[in-house]
């Protein structure tokens, strides 16, 4: 259960990264900040764009 959580959090802050710089740049921030799973996860998506998602996009 802990670690669901923990992969949501790590979603979050992904997504935040994303939604504030951009895929190239949020990738390149979570490497600075040694967050290696968090760039991962983002290098995914910048390799695999249509790829399935878990949750649906916020809207703003």
């Amino acid at each position: 259960m802990a670690n669901s959580f923990l992969e949501k959090q790590k979603r979050a802050i992904a997504d935040n990264l994303i939604d504030t710089c951009g895929l190239q740049r949020a990738f390149h921030a979570a490497k600075q900040f040694g967050w290696h799973d968090i760039a991962a996860d983002i290098n995914d998506r910048i390799r695999h764009p249509d790829g399935p998602r878990d949750e649906e996009p916020v809207r703003h």
